[in-house]
């Protein structure tokens, strides 16, 4: 039986951890995290992965799904349960290299978009230095982003500024990682079964950007 989607009883859940956050709460409350979070969203991963797959075959989509658990090396006080999930679609051959397109559920809300989490300074150099090659393309991509208004831009600043082209390019010129998204997108739309899809539409505007920075990546897409 399809687990259907996401409810709002996952936020009660999600806020029930963030208060009880450690191992043998969590250990009693398990079916629960199954039947709110881990099935539904899965699913939701899955199916997303799915429609987009089918629209950009020559993206060659994988898909991670995160968990629920906080690396153990790294609690620094905090309890062993994140208060989040997410998932990426990604080329599996250039995880540690490539763009991703993401969406994120937690107690603080959604988020969804493309972007890098930890990019290398050889990898902003080499997207500046394609940025530097046509700078009018890559501010025409900016412009076409649907829902510009709506979007933001995540990642750190660089302390020195690397240069000034444009003001619509600066702001990603001159960030060491660089991801384009938005917060809470879906509205009433976010816990019922339309879910995959609206993410889909919404992730598929982005793609011709994501294409732009496998390119600057030196990532050819697969036929």
């Amino acid at each position: 039986m399809s687990p259907g989607p996401l409810s709002p009883r996952a936020m009660d859940f999600l806020f029930e951890l963030s208060i009880n956050n450690e191992r043998p709460w969590f250990q009693e409350h398990k079916p629960e995290f199954e039947a709110l979070l881990h099935r539904p969203f899965k699913e939701l991963a899955e199916e997303t992965l799915d429609i987009m797959s089918r629209r950009f075959p020559s993206c060659g989509f994988g898909l991670h799904i995160s968990r629920i658990y906080r690396d153990a090396r790294r609690l620094f006080g905090r309890g062993p349960y994140h208060d989040h999930l997410w998932f990426s679609l990604q080329r599996e051959d250039c995880r540690s290299q490539g763009p991703m397109l993401w969406f994120e559920f937690g107690l603080s809300g959604t988020s969804h978009g493309l972007g890098y989490w930890e990019r290398s300074a050889q990898q902003a150099a080499a997207f500046r230095k394609k940025i530097d090659s046509d700078p009018k393309r890559f501010e025409e991509l900016l412009l076409a982003v649907p829902d510009r208004e709506r979007s933001r831009l995540w990642g750190d600043e660089y302390k020195r500024p690397k240069g000034h082209i444009s003001s619509l390019i600066d702001p990603w010129y001159n960030r060491k990682q660089a991801s384009i998204g938005y917060d809470d997108y879906f509205g009433d739309e976010l816990f019922t079964d339309r879910l995959p899809l609206l993410l889909s539409e919404s992730l598929s505007g982005l793609i011709p950007l994501y294409h732009y920075m496998m390119e600057a990546a030196g990532l050819e897409l697969k036929e």
